[in-house]
């Protein structure tokens, strides 16, 4: 049987003989975690559909629990029967070994049992220490359970406290970097070997925002109008206030928020700066500081005049210099409670002078990078809402409630536009100016149009714009490389493929990966697998139609279906898809995808070829109506293929599947 572990100290991870399990989806991820935190106990349904949705579940919240549960059964392959079905729901039959609460809950009580006077009891408050990587379930925290989890941590702070003096008078503290380094993300505060960590009053979860000042006065308001219909995000608005609520008076509480563009960073950002505003009595401040939007990227000394003007100090007084400029705003600032908003920062260069040198104050940074050089910074990654999220953020823009087919069209319109959320503002925007009837007009539209993004234009913003300043910010070289990785057919993006496809190195691949993740060019799907969101592929691929010749595009597409002709989609570490078995949609949506560039790059012959090699595959994998597609492409393409026997084999597998699918009738 395979070795199956999950791990909630820390975001969710589950590992099944040392590999990821791939877990996509927000309300699948706290399902899983819901059921980790409670190991060999059972979970009633209600108890997961509150942990997921909580009051406002939808009519199909429960059928949607149990193809979770399907799905998670099925990713542990022979571990399937973990997952125990019980009288009113479910449990995970879950060692200790299998389990890192269980582990966890086994060491705390035998350490604090004991003196830590020998080195095995040491040795047993490190590996219980050393389980931890972050707050339990982070990114994932499932609704109702903020007491156990609060309980977990406090658990943690208290072994910690007991574990530090020991490994200090035993001259053992530089054991503990990784430790202390986790234990900061933990308890929201730097955690030195000289450390006690203090406990909180009360269980606090979503922190509040720091206390007014009585008597102070009010400072310059200069944020930008909040949106009257945000909606969603409410865990990451959660964090993010816990973030800035613990400004202490040694440095100001900084805080990032990084994700591709059309996310909704500066959107959440504004919000949440609105909804702590009174906490901040000396000024709410707000600076663009160009990093993506603009052919001209804002300098230090431009966004110190610019803040400078907020605080209401007039041009004559402002000095020329760089220097001069920062020395005045650390005057100006020190003692103050500010909350500052630096948007669309490019580099930490940019921002990191600007951050005011008050305790007392806070800052919230945006960007499509990831600032995570920055001392003391908390950071948080956006990513696209799930399907559920970005129907009720639609509602809200259109100010209706979605039912039956009208549910339907707008689930359909929010596919299109890949669950961004700029894109479906433009979408809303769209059908409240009466450009489409209803949603149905517009996805009709968007499903039949040659240039989808531009469907969804709008005068003075641009979809197709805030995409392409993405690929603009990268170096000319990277930026030529990216361009080629949106030409291969595969949805998923492994380094095997990608070295053999652009003709580089598999250390070129890996450090190009990283590159493109620290700008939310990609996104990690699991161990080893990336995608590009499909609105900023599709861009990426408009702008390397109008850049990269034919012949070149011929090249890379022709050497990409040569290696998913060997690797047969299954072979090790260079199969098509990174995953640990072989998945229906990688298959379907690699030979459809194959098949268009084939007919556009006469790549026919490769193509027939890459067919006949995944025929195993296709039937193994695809359904009737899936297999008669492949099927068609095949024997379109076949014409153009130097071997005349192979229309012929083609013709028989198709006859083949239509005698199967008639006889299944």
């Amino acid at each position: 049987m395979s070795a199956i572990r999950f791990d909630v100290l820390g975001p969710l991870r589950v590992r099944s003989d040392d590999a990821l399990v791939q877990l996509s989806g927000r309300k699948y991820r706290t399902v899983v975690s819901y059921l980790a935190l409670k190991p060999e106990r059972s979970v009633a349904m209600e108890g997961l559909l509150d942990a997921a949705w909580g009051r406002q579940r939808p009519p199909s919240a429960s059928h949607q629990v149990r193809k979770m549960i399907s799905a998670l059964r099925l990713s542990l392959d022979e571990g399937w029967d973990l997952v125990e079905t019980s009288q009113d729901g479910y449990m995970l039959r879950l060692t200790p070994e299998q389990s890192d609460v269980s582990e966890f809950c086994r060491l705390f009580d035998q350490v604090m049992a004991g003196s830590l006077a020998t080195d095995a009891d040491l040795s047993a408050a490190y590996s219980a220490l050393a389980l931890w990587r972050g707050r339990p379930c982070e990114g994932s925290e499932p609704q109702s359970e903020e007491r156990q989890i609060f309980e977990l941590v406090e658990q943690h702070r208290v072994l910690l406290n007991k574990a530090l003096p020991a490994f200090r008078e035993r001259g053992r503290s530089d054991e503990l970097t990784s430790i202390l380094h986790a234990a900061a993300k933990i308890h929201g505060r730097p955690v030195h070997a000289g450390s006690v960590i203090t406990a909180p009053d009360v269980p606090v979860i979503d922190a509040p925002a720091p206390p007014d000042r009585p008597g102070s006065p009010v400072g310059p308001r200069c944020l930008p109008r909040d949106l009257h219909d945000f909606s969603g995000r409410d865990r990451e608005i959660g964090a993010l206030r816990a973030m800035l609520s613990r400004a202490g008076a040694v440095q100001p509480a900084v805080a990032t928020i990084h994700g591709m563009g059309g996310v909704g960073k500066t959107a959440m950002a504004v919000h949440v700066a609105h909804q702590l505003a009174q906490h901040y009595p000396d000024g709410q401040l707000f600076v663009s500081l160009d990093g993506f939007s603009c052919a001209t990227t804002a300098s230090v000394s431009s966004a110190l005049g610019v803040l400078l003007r907020q605080m209401g100090i007039a041009d004559e007084d402002i000095p020329s210099s760089e220097q001069g400029r920062l020395a005045q705003w650390r005057s100006v600032t020190s003692g103050l409670k500010l909350l500052i908003v630096l948007d669309d920062a490019r580099a930490i260069e940019q921002v990191e002078p600007l951050i005011p040198p008050s305790g007392t104050s806070a800052c919230i940074l945006t960007s499509r990078i990831i600032l995570n050089g920055i001392d003391g910074a908390q950071h948080i990654s956006l990513e696209v809402p799930d399907e559920d999220e970005c129907l009720e953020m639609l509602s809200r823009m259109v100010h209706q409630r979605f039912t039956g087919s009208q549910a339907r069209d707008a689930r359909a319109l929010v596919q299109q536009c890949a669950n961004l959320p700029l894109a479906l503002r433009l979408a809303a925007a769209r059908i409240s100016t009466r450009d489409y009837v209803d949603f149905r007009e517009l996805s009709d539209r968007l499903a039949s149009s040659a240039t989808a993004l531009h469907e969804l234009e709008v005068p003075g913003r641009s979809l197709v714009g805030r995409l392409m300043t993405s690929l603009t910010s990268l170096e000319d070289f990277d930026r030529d490389r990216y361009l080629r990785l949106s030409l291969l057919p595969c949805p998923e993006l492994d380094e095997a493929s990608i070295a053999a496809s652009l003709g580089v190195s598999a250390d070129w691949a890996r450090r190009a990966y990283r590159r493109f993740a620290d700008r939310a060019l990609v996104q990690r799907t699991h161990s080893g697998a990336y995608r590009i969101h499909p609105l900023l592929l599709h861009a990426a691929h408009l702008q390397a139609q109008e850049t990269i010749g034919y012949e070149e595009q011929r090249r890379v597409v022709q050497a990409a279906l040569r290696h998913y002709k060997a690797s047969n989609g299954l072979v090790g570490a260079s199969r098509i898809s990174p995953s640990r078995g072989p998945d229906g949609h990688v298959v379907l949506s690699t030979l459809t995808r194959s098949g268009e560039l084939a007919k556009r790059l006469d790549l026919g012959a490769e193509f027939v070829d890459l067919c006949l090699a995944w025929e195993g595959l296709v039937r193994l994998l695809l359904d009737t109506r899936q297999q008669e597609v492949v099927w068609d492409l095949a024997l379109e393409a076949a014409d153009e293929h130097p071997d005349p026997l192979v229309r012929d084999r083609l013709l028989g597998i198709a006859s083949e599947h239509t005698a199967a699918a008639c006889a299944v009738c």
